[in-house]
C-alpha cells in the first residue's frame, strides 16, 4: 500500500498520456497571447526573460528566468510581457497544434527579448480521479525551488539543450520529458503550497491523507462514515467535517465519485457486464450503480457504453479512410 502521506501518487498515476504538444517562443515586447481552455495540463517554462501571467479574477503572476508555470485544467489565460499588453488570440499564431507536434514561434516587437518553452499534456478524461480538480489553475514554481531539486532541475536544463540539439526522436524525447517535468513539478508546488491551497493543506492534514488512500485503493470495500472515521482514528464529526472543509464535499461523495470513475472506465474498456462492474466497484446491485452514475453523468452506464462504442467504431471507419 502506498503511504498515507502520498496521497499525490494516487492522484497522478491514473492519468495516462494520449498526446502532447510543445512550442517554443522567441519573443520581444510588447507581446501577448491569449489561449482558450484546453482539455489538458499546460505548461509554461520561462528560459529567458520575463513574462507576466493574467487570469480572471486573480492578481497578475510575473515569472522570470528558469520559472516553471502549470495550469492542471488548462485554463483560460494571457501571457505576455507585461499585464497591459493587449492580447492576440492564440489560435491566429499558432493555428496547428496535433499531438506530437514541435512549432517554433517568433513574436518581434522590437523590445525585451525572452524565450519560453510551452507543453501541453492530453491525458485521458476517465484517468483523472476526483482529487486531481482541486489543483489550483495555476501552480508556479520559481528558479529557487527548482535549484533545490536535483532532478527537476537536471531535467529542465536537458530540455533546454534538446531543444538546440537537432537529434533524431528530438521531439519524442522533448514530448515524455516534459511529462516528467510536469509531475516533478507538481510534487514541489504542492508541496511548498500555502495552507490556502486545499489540496496541499489535504495532503498535510493527519488522517485525511489516510482516508484519501483508503477511497482510492479501496473503493470497493463497504465503507461508511463511521468506518472510515474508525479507519482514521478520527471521531465521526470531525472525521466529516474536516473531509468536508478541505476536500469540498462530504466523504459518501468523494466515495461515490471514485467508485463511478473506475465503473466509467471498465464501462468503455472492458466487455464485463454492468452486474459485474458494479461489484468490482463497490455496489452491491447495477441498482446502485446505475443511481450513482445517473447522478454524476447524467446518463445511465448503459446509454454511455453505446456511446463509446458508436464512438470507437466511428474512429476505426475514419482510421481505415486516413
Amino acid at each position: 500500500m502506498v503511504s498515507e502521506s502520498d496521497v499525490l501518487t494516487h492522484v497522478l498515476d491514473p492519468l495516462r498520456l494520449k498526446g502532447m504538444f510543445l512550442s517554443q517562443w522567441e519573443v520581444s515586447g510588447p507581446w501577448a497571447i491569449q489561449g482558450k481552455q484546453e482539455p489538458c495540463a499546460l505548461i509554461h517554462y520561462m528560459v529567458s526573460g520575463t513574462a507576466s501571467i493574467r487570469m480572471e479574477g486573480q492578481e497578475p503572476v510575473t515569472i522570470g528566468p528558469g520559472d516553471l508555470a502549470m495550469f492542471p485544467r488548462g485554463d483560460t489565460h494571457i501571457v505576455g510581457d507585461a499585464p497591459t499588453t493587449a492580447p492576440q488570440a492564440l489560435e491566429d499564431v499558432l493555428p496547428k497544434r496535433g499531438t506530437g507536434r514541435f512549432s517554433v514561434i517568433h513574436l518581434d516587437g522590437g523590445g525585451a527579448p525572452g524565450r519560453m518553452l510551452c507543453a501541453g499534456l492530453h491525458y485521458e478524461a476517465d484517468g483523472v480521479l476526483p482529487l486531481y480538480h482541486l489543483l489550483p489553475s495555476l501552480l508556479v514554481v520559481d528558479a529557487q525551488q527548482i535549484a533545490k531539486e536535483p532532478l527537476l532541475a537536471h531535467m529542465l536544463d536537458g530540455l533546454k539543450r534538446e531543444v538546440l540539439a537537432h537529434q533524431e526522436g528530438r521531439n519524442l524525447v522533448l514530448l515524455r520529458g516534459f511529462e516528467l517535468v510536469y509531475l516533478l513539478g507538481l510534487r514541489v508546488a504542492l508541496r511548498d503550497a500555502d495552507s490556502l491551497v486545499k489540496i496541499a493543506d489535504a495532503l498535510r492534514t493527519p488522517g485525511i491523507g489516510k482516508a484519501l488512500i483508503a477511497i482510492y485503493e479501496n473503493y470497493a470495500q463497504p465503507w461508511s462514515l463511521e468506518s472510515l472515521a474508525h479507519e482514521v482514528g478520527m471521531s465521526r464529526s470531525a472525521f466529516a467535517q474536516t473531509f468536508k472543509q478541505l476536500i469540498g464535499e462530504a466523504p459518501a461523495r468523494h466515495l461515490m465519485r471514485r467508485r463511478v470513475a473506475e465503473a466509467k472506465r471498465l464501462l468503455g474498456s472492458t466487455t464485463l457486464s454492468q452486474e459485474v462492474i458494479a461489484r468490482q466497484v463497490g455496489y452491491e446491485s447495477v441498482v446502485g450503480l446505475h443511481l450513482a452514475f445517473r447522478n454524476l453523468y447524467g446518463i445511465a452506464p448503459g446509454a454511455f457504453r453505446k456511446g463509446q462504442q458508436a464512438e470507437g467504431g466511428q474512429r476505426g471507419l475514419n482510421d481505415g479512410i486516413a
